[in-house]
């Protein structure tokens, strides 16, 4: 039966898992993209760049009086004047922010020396104005220094991207041309660093995304300044990115920290759950889950969460749940300045949103919404689920569990079928394209948790794991941060 016959007859859509690589030795270590041979590799990056350059690129010719066309090639290649055109072609309106955006690129990578702000646009006022928004959600980092022009003048680039989804392309494709054939170490990694920054904030396009993948895939095999480690990295978020979209409003300075470090100290956000578990395995060895569940679920409870109405619809404030974020992500475990219990409500969900893989692998998706009101079938899903997955999805049923008492749900109105509305889309996720499939598929979705909200018992799915919920928001041993692996980057 077709999906629109499907829709129309009520039955959920049922949608093909995305294949996965084949693992093997040549798998990278950071991820699951294999990596192919060298002489491959070079077809298919040529071929790529060729079939993009045709309908992309802008005509650059250079010479006094027979002007010649420069090759792509050559153009794509690192240079330390100023472009006087953007690479690709772009509205006629951008290519002023498209010059001055190199200018950024130079600077942040150490090409080129800080003159003057960049953002000037003949009127004083609209510079004025576009820094001071920039600078007014900003996190002042000890110690930063003389690195906040230059981070200011990063989430102005930034800040670009976001405005002019036409831009995103071009910002991309200057710091590819800048770290190609780059003669200076320090510049390249700098110049990765603001790639990985780039990967936080918004996607390519879907015509420039597989000219970028190659181009990082190539560079997965270059050890040299560590740069194989960031590629590698760097793919990851991209493909990440391409499926999440654009944020709402440019990265903290803070943030911008974090994530340029992040391919050497990973985050505890956006990674695999083997990934986390992995990264706290050493301080935490006892611990059967991420142990920012237990510290953000006991903050929950310590704050009044269940007295709380709309305690998981209602989000907390965007600001603080990025400082908060970035305080875990640094290894402190504690709640210094937090009294709303719906900033933790709103990061928990968005760790569980993050993950790199969906807590329900994709290929048992399909048999969540088919069986979705079958409450046995649902359980037993659950008991199939791989080890930490399947603890993980035990110890937030649980938790939400603990919210289904009457006299709970009297206080924050939030029933059952409130709460599998709003966390449903937290532990499933339709890997479909099509908002008429992810639409139709949601109700299911919302069916599935529901079930395991009503007949999940935690203690006897997993005969080694039983949840505890109440013991403390703040860790006995919190994780220091680790010290960077990486350069400073400016």
């Amino acid at each position: 039966m077709s999906p629109v016959k499907n829709r129309a007859a009520g039955k959920p859509i049922l949608v093909d898992p995305r294949p996965r690589p084949l693992p093997g030795d040549s798998a990278i270590s950071l991820g699951t993209y294999p990596i192919l041979p060298e002489d491959l590799a070079t077809d298919i990056q040529q071929f790529i760049e060729s079939e993009f350059a045709k309908q992309y690129f802008s005509t650059h010719r250079t010479g006094f009086i027979f002007k010649r066309k420069v090759p792509v090639a050559q153009m794509m290649s690192w240079q330390k004047a100023l472009l006087s055109s953007p690479l690709l072609n772009l509205n006629r309106s951008l290519h002023k922010d498209a010059v001055k955006v190199f200018k950024v690129v130079q600077r942040l990578m150490g090409d080129r020396e800080r003159d003057r702000a960049i953002g000037l646009r003949g009127q004083q006022e609209s510079h004025i104005s576009t820094i001071a928004s920039i600078n007014s959600s900003q996190v002042t980092l000890p110690g930063s220094g003389m690195n906040v022009g230059l981070l200011e003048e990063e989430r102005w680039l930034l800040s670009e991207g976001l405005a002019h989804g036409e831009l995103r392309d071009e910002i991309y494709c200057q710091v590819m041309k800048q770290l190609s054939g780059n003669p200076n170490t320090e510049s390249v990694f700098k110049g990765w660093q603001l790639l990985c920054v780039l990967l936080i904030t918004f996607p390519p396009s879907k015509d420039f995304e597989p000219y970028l993948q190659s181009f990082m895939q190539q560079r997965t095999t270059h050890p040299e300044g560590r740069v194989d480690v960031m590629a590698k990295y760097a793919i990851r978020r991209l493909t990440y990115i391409s499926k999440k979209g654009p944020r709402g409003k440019p990265p903290s300075i803070s943030e911008i920290e974090v994530a340029s470090d992040a391919a050497f100290n990973p985050s505890i956000f956006g990674e695999s759950l083997d990934a986390i578990y992995r990264l706290q395995e050493r301080n935490y060895p006892r611990e059967k889950v991420p142990i920012i569940l237990p510290f953000l679920a006991d903050g929950i409870l310590a704050l009044g969460g269940t007295k709380s109405e709309g305690i998981f619809r209602v989000p907390g404030d965007g600001d603080s749940v990025s400082e908060l974020k970035l305080r875990i992500d640094r290894g402190y475990y504690n709640l210094d300045g937090v009294d709303d219990p719906n900033v933790l409500a709103s990061l928990l969900k968005l760790w569980l949103r993050e993950l790199l893989d969906p807590l329900v692998p994709e290929e048992m998706y399909n048999d969540c919404i088919a069986h979705a009101y079958e409450p046995e079938v649902c359980v037993q899903i659950v008991q199939r689920l791989p080890t930490i997955n399947r603890r993980v999805v035990l110890f937030v049923i649980s938790f939400l569990q603990l919210f289904l008492e009457d006299k709970v749900q009297s206080v924050t109105k939030m029933t059952s079928p409130n709460l599998a509305l709003v966390m449903a889309p937290n532990l499933l996720r339709c890997n479909s394209d099509s908002i008429g499939v992810v639409f139709t598929n949601s109700q299911y979705e919302q069916t599935f948790v529901h079930n395991l909200l009503l007949h999940l018992k935690s203690n006897e799915v997993d005969p080694d794991y039983t949840p505890v919920h109440g013991l403390g928001a703040t860790l006995s041993a919190p994780r220091r941060p680790r010290p960077s692996e990486s350069r400073n980057r400016r």
